[in-house]
């Protein structure tokens, strides 16, 4: 106990260096070694209380399902868990917060696209290095991950976050209700490009309720999830001003927003938001999907094997064909986009990771926080395969944001060789040819902010169709031009060349 307690101090001390810069981040990275709980057993560790952030809508009965988690992981690594699930919609804006406010907690998941702001937040210092963490106490989690996967989280040659092993590689398109395939007669195979789906959606506007959205989007818009669609690959994140197109051996940088294909895309969407195809409220609405979901008729959606079981609960329950518009690709972008992270303010980091261990390793734990209690909020149907009891008040729908997806039950809908079939995939898709490049923001972060938040005030407007591109696309690029965009993209142009000439 003695050597924990020394461990918990060192590792104090370390943490609280870290503080906004890089040298600072540095500090953390002298984690020490000490006995993982396998070796050491809960009983020799002292009793610690852990605060886990997750990207979740909060659960009716997250109380008993945190109480039956926490059973377990008291007896596995002496060890309590406080959850404190987040919705998606104001996720990235409430972990910036509690980060600039250093709120103590100990683990978080991150995004470099869905939340967190992953690289900026390292550069932060707002997360510790966890090389010699994971080395200590998550060995098998390392083990189960690809290599080059490795590689997407790695800043400055240190690992700052964990990848919930999942789906990967990303492949977009459409996803339709099925009975309005059915009712109108339209075969989506037919769809080869997203202006292929006009007469579909012309059909489900004139034909259905008016509160039924024929196109549904957040007002995060599309355009973020479409990168390959229209040829790019992105850097550091989707939303950042400077991509390469895709297959572009040179990584010559360019600004993605004043590409033809970007004008091409907000002319569409506001042609499609005029018509009434698009929902009304998209330039607030948080999420993809209208309220329970049953109104949403079709959306713009990374489609995966097995996804369809998914998006179905996102269309209130109704049969769902999906149509792949792109080739399956594998970015630093897609790796990067669910993550767990460890905080500098946590106080117990090994114990956070030995808790992230489990959640890649431990089937029951793992299926306990993303289905909830057998009987009580789903049922067994087969060795491997539940069914959720509709209404019982836990069902996050989120097993790609708690670990290794690879260790979840299957749910209605999914074929049995489901994960197989994602490993297939992930297997076979193209790399980018930016793989394990990661964009130090350093040298531009004041330029980087300032460029956010002219991103965050124009393209809810632009990307959802709900402004005029022709009077604000201009405005937007001005004031990005204002804001360093110049800047930024000359800074990854360099730095990719260096990275370019040092492999």
């Amino acid at each position: 106990m003695k050597q924990v307690l020394s461990l918990g101090t060192a590792l104090l001390l370390a943490v609280s260096a870290l503080a906004g810069c890089t040298a600072e981040r540095d500090a953390g990275a002298e984690a020490p070694k000490t006995n993982n709980a396998g070796q050491a057993g809960a009983g020799a560790l002292p009793p610690v209380k852990l605060v886990w952030l997750l990207r979740s809508s909060p659960q009716k009965d997250m109380a008993a399902v945190q109480e039956a988690f926490n059973k377990i992981v008291k007896e596995k690594i002496n060890a309590e868990v406080e959850f404190n699930f987040i919705d998606g919609g104001v996720y990235d804006t409430k972990l910036k917060t509690m980060i600039a406010a250093g709120e103590p907690f100990d683990i978080a998941f991150a995004s470099s696209s869905l939340g967190g702001d992953f690289y900026g937040s390292v550069a932060k210092g707002a997360y510790i290095p966890l090389d010699q963490l994971i080395q200590s106490y998550a060995p098998k989690t390392y083990a189960s991950i690809p290599k080059d996967f490795w590689d997407a989280v790695t800043i400055d040659k240190k690992i700052y976050g964990v990848p919930n092993y999942q789906i990967v590689a990303r492949q977009n398109g459409i996803d339709v209700q099925k009975r309005m395939l059915d009712k109108y007669g339209f075969n989506l195979n037919d769809v080869k490009r997203l202006e292929d789906l006009e007469p579909l959606l012309g059909k489900m506007k004139a034909g259905e309720s008016k509160d039924n959205t024929a196109f549904y989007m957040a007002k995060s818009g599309a355009w973020k999830d479409m990168l390959t669609y229209y040829g790019y690959d992105s850097i550091l994140s989707p939303m950042s001003p400077g991509t390469v197109k895709l297959g572009d051996t040179g990584l010559k940088v360019v600004n993605q927003y004043a590409e033809p294909s970007f004008k091409e895309h907000i002319r569409l969407m506001r042609s499609w938001y005029e018509k009434g195809y698009i929902n009304k409220d998209v330039a607030t609405a948080q999420v993809g999907s209208s309220g329970d979901g049953s109104l949403s008729l079709s959306l713009w959606n990374n489609i995966k094997p097995g996804g369809n079981a998914e998006v179905k609960v996102l269309l209130g329950g109704n049969d769902v064909v999906e149509r792949v518009l792109d080739k399956p690709f594998v970015s630093t972008a897609n790796i990067s986009v669910t993550l767990q992270t460890i905080s500098r303010t946590s106080k117990n980091p090994e114990r956070a990771m030995m808790l992230i261990e489990l959640m890649n390793t431990d089937k029951e734990l793992y299926n306990l926080l993303c289905f909830g209690i057998e009987n009580k909020h789903y049922k067994k149907v087969g060795e491997n395969r539940i069914e959720p009891i509709a209404g019982s008040g836990y069902f996050p729908n989120k097993a790609w944001a708690f670990g290794n997806q690879f260790n979840a039950y299957l749910l209605p809908g999914q074929p049995d060789d489901v994960w197989q079939q994602t490993i297939e995939l992930n297997n076979k898709a193209d790399r980018s040819l930016l793989l394990g490049f990661n964009f130090n923001i350093e040298p531009v972060k004041a330029e980087i902010a300032q460029a956010q938040s002219v991103i965050d005030e124009y393209t809810p407007g632009l990307m959802t169709g709900s402004v005029d591109p022709d009077k604000y696309l201009p405005q937007f690029l001005d004031r990005l031009k204002a804001a360093g965009a110049d800047k930024i993209i000359a800074e990854k142009q360099k730095q990719i060349d260096a990275w370019k000439a040092s492999k």
